[in-house]
């Protein structure tokens, strides 16, 4: 049998063969229905009960369900896949920053320089004259014509009354004016925070304005507070854009425990129309105690599975394109204030602190998923969860490593000894890979970066996310970056790590349930699973069969969240506008 088929799934899956049919309140069929289980890949009609799935199966039995009530959907010929869950992203975050001044590059947004940078601020100043601070997002200094971040004189230009903050497209480093410095209190005195660094003039000392990592908290801080209103229009807004990319489960990270009560309330208001799993983002044991669960998969609505608790989430370094991830070599080209030898750095400057946490939420049973980006920041990580499992060991921890980028060939010995999953930004082989390979790291250790055709030949079970709001949510993107590896470029980035169709469809559905012990209930379309599912134009292992760069035109057309279409309409992936025919 399948790994991904469950005991509960197999009962059921009996039963449709050998007990008398219950009534269907849904029967989809006529089209390509791909359950992504491998016993049974294919099939031609789904019966659906409430929100959940209670046959699969030919259409001449599974029209015995039928009644005069039950309703009748005809694919006419389009294909249909469990609905696809997002193992990493910033839900809410994604949808504030939707409503900052847009500062991203080509191929996301329009920016290409810095006047443009500082006119769309000042748009922003302009359209929301009373807004006590300025906000833009997703600037990338190496794709703008002066090849270098913005500094506080560059943000004055966009006002020197109100505070400005704008951040990287990696989200690990932001920009303050001359005002936010001042009201944060950041002068040449200040100290860098655990974790962070701010950038100082080389000749007077004063800050420049730039912050990397930790250090960033320090101006944001003084930005006010959301309302409830903002927090609720933010998920709005996220919800709509990751429904509309065929997405029925989100994650979020929240700060706090107060945020799981704006989920709920979304949940009543409507506002929050897909499955969402928060992952608590803590530095301390006695925080990560706050939290209404421990266990990952824990529903906390009440059966309706919509809102449930993830692992604790741990950052250890910081973004490639940022400058910000740790390595154990240098980067192959230095930042001009570099003496040749800098690798980034560790958002943890006490090591034992940070393994002494991983230690105390293992002896507790949290899943624990831990952010690292470079070779450096991996081997950290591998390393605290090794101490972890010798110290206590337990099994079936499911600890993962988020981005895991850089993981070296030995890395992925090591995962699969220690039983620790990779979760891979794809997409980095798209909008960075020309630069990972051309400016930032060289061809060898670009190649091999998110690693996902070797994480599978290690026995791993590997997933695949778009970190949005970094980059847009996009399931398509996803599926056609793990198969295709092409840069914006048209450079392949790692010929020998791409992998089949099948296999990247499985990292946003099987894998990605499994990962986050939710494999009982999604991830595939088998009876007692939820009728979580997203219809697409085409069939990706087909397309995909006869030529995987056609994949990117794949369309999605419709988001089905327990039985119930969320969203109906025609979403076209980034990479079909980045490759027109």
């Amino acid at each position: 049998m399948s790994r991904f088929l469950t005991p509960v799934s197999m009962t059921l899956l009996a039963l449709a063969s050998t007990t008398a049919y219950a009534d269907a309140d849904k029967i989809y069929f006529g089209g390509n229905i791909v359950t992504m289980n491998e016993d049974n890949l294919f099939v031609e009609a789904v019966a659906i009960e409430g929100d959940r799935i209670t046959h699969v199966g030919r259409m001449t039995e599974i029209e015995k369900l039928a009644d005069d009530d039950t309703e009748r959907v005809d694919l006419d010929g389009k294909t249909m896949l469990p609905g696809f869950i997002d193992p990493h992203g910033h839900f809410v975050a994604a949808g504030t920053w939707g409503l900052q001044a847009d500062l991203n590059p080509p191929p996301i947004g329009t920016t290409t320089n810095m006047d443009q940078l500082i006119a769309k601020l000042k748009e922003m100043a302009d359209t929301d004259s009373e807004a006590p601070v300025i906000l833009g997002t997703s600037y990338d200094d190496t794709l703008l014509e002066e090849n270098r971040h913005p500094t506080k004189e560059d943000l004055d230009k966009a006002s020197t009354t109100r505070p400005v903050i704008i951040r990287h497209i990696s989200g690990h480093v932001t920009v303050a004016n001359s005002k936010a410095l001042e009201m944060a209190g950041i002068t040449a005195d200040t100290s860098d925070p655990d974790g962070g660094r701010i950038e100082k003039d080389a000749e007077t000392g004063e800050p420049t304005g730039v912050l990397e990592g930790n250090a960033g908290a320090l101006v944001r801080e003084i930005a006010p507070e959301t309302t409830k209103e903002d927090e609720l229009a933010a998920i709005r807004k996220a919800s709509e854009m990751w429904t509309a990319h065929g997405f029925t489960t989100a994650n979020d990270q929240p700060n706090e425990p107060s945020t799981i009560d704006v989920y709920k309330e979304a949940l009543d208001t409507g506002d929050l129309s897909l499955r969402l799993i928060y992952w608590p983002r803590e530095r301390n044991i006695e925080a990560a105690r706050e939290y209404p669960a421990v266990k990952s998969g824990t529903d906390i609505t009440a059966g309706g599975n919509m809102i449930t608790h993830g692992p604790m989430k741990i950052t250890v370094d910081g973004s490639p394109q940022g400058y910000t991830a740790h390595f154990s070599q240098p980067y192959m080209t230095q930042r001009p204030q570099d003496d040749g030898s800098y690798k980034g750095f560790s958002y943890w400057d006490d090591r034992d602190q940070f393994f002494d946490f991983v230690e105390q939420l293992h002896r507790e049973g949290w899943q624990v998923t831990i952010h690292s980006n470079g070779d450096q920041g991996i081997q950290d990580t591998l390393d605290a969860f090794a101490a972890a499992q010798l110290a206590a060991p337990r099994e079936d921890a499911r600890h993962t490593i988020q981005h895991a980028q850089f993981t070296r060939p030995d890395q992925l010995n090591q995962m699969a000894a220690l039983d620790v999953h990779p979760d891979f930004f794809i997409g980095h082989t798209f909008y960075w890979g020309d630069r990972h390979k051309n400016v930032f790291f060289g061809e060898s250790r670009a190649n091999h970066m998110s690693p996902l055709k070797g994480a599978y030949e290690h026995g791993l079970i590997p997933t695949t996310h778009t970190d949005t709001p970094v980059v847009p949510i996009d399931g398509i993107q996803m599926i056609w970056s793990s198969v295709n590896r092409m840069s914006t470029g048209g450079d392949i980035i790692g010929e020998d790590q791409r992998v089949a169709p099948l296999e990247a469809l499985k990292a946003i559905t099987t894998n990605a349930a499994w990962q986050y012990f939710q494999d009982d209930i999604k991830g595939s379309i088998e009876p007692g699973k939820l009728a979580d599912f997203v219809v697409l134009s085409d069939n990706p292992l087909s397309i995909g069969h006869l030529d995987p760069m056609k994949i990117k035109d794949i369309k999605v057309l419709e988001t089905i969240v327990g039985g119930e279409t969320v969203f109906e309409g025609e979403t076209e992936s980034i990479v079909a506008r980045q490759f027109p025919d």
